[in-house]
């Protein structure tokens, strides 16, 4: 005997149909989500990072200054480095008149809202081997003579700060990113090299 397939009255639907455009419980349509989830390349929302520099104190007496100028500064997400478009470079900071608690805000950032491990500063390092006549970033004596520091691709890679911190959605973390001239930099022949050896510290 033949059987016609069970119908549902118009508009309505039998147990496990939908209706054309409608996703069953727990699924999704293409380009649909379920609460909590993204699209591919999406975020959940922002914050903002509020990044400040520091230093330790240097030994060296006859050192009276340790400038760095800071052309860019990127975060690193997803493997991908991204330029924070809210600093303006070029910046130029003496590292030693941030010593014994004294801090600057290098700026306020809005980032995607995650975890992040690393930040790297893009500076205005002069090529080795070279004795520019104004270096970005060099050292300044008691004698008021001056020296030019350099850094290993330092303005390929940039100057590496390690350290973990969160950004909250709709939210804001302070974070310090600590130099230490102290131990970065050495000497090296007749150059005086800045090793990175920064780190990033959550004020908390």
């Amino acid at each position: 005997v033949y059987r016609t397939p069970e119908q549902a009255p118009p508009g309505q639907t039998l147990p496990g149909q939908t209706l054309p455009g409608q996703a069953l419980p727990g699924q999704t349509l293409p380009g649909q989500t379920l609460p909590g989830q993204t699209l591919p390349g999406q975020t959940l929302g922002t914050g903002t990072l509020m990044l400040y520099l520091s230093d330790a104190p240097l030994d060296a007496e006859n050192v009276t200054g340790v400038y760095i100028t800071i052309n860019e500064i990127q975060y690193h997400l997803d493997g991908q480095w991204i330029t924070c478009e809210e600093f303006v470079g070029n910046q130029t900071y003496d590292l030693l008149e941030l010593t014994g608690g004294n801090i600057t805000l290098l700026g306020n950032f809005t980032l995607p809202a995650g975890n992040y491990t690393q930040i790297r500063f893009m500076l205005d390092i002069p090529e080795k081997g070279s004795h520019p006549a104004n270096p970005g970033c060099y050292i300044e004596f008691a004698d008021n003579s001056t020296e030019p520091l350099f850094v290993p691709s330092g303005n390929e890679t940039g100057y590496k700060a390690i350290g973990h911190f969160e950004v909250p959605v709709n939210g804001t973390v302070e974070v310090t990113a600590d130099f230490d001239a102290r131990k970065a930099v050495v000497v090296a022949g007749s150059s005086y090299i800045l090793k990175p050896t920064i780190k990033l510290i959550v004020n908390y």
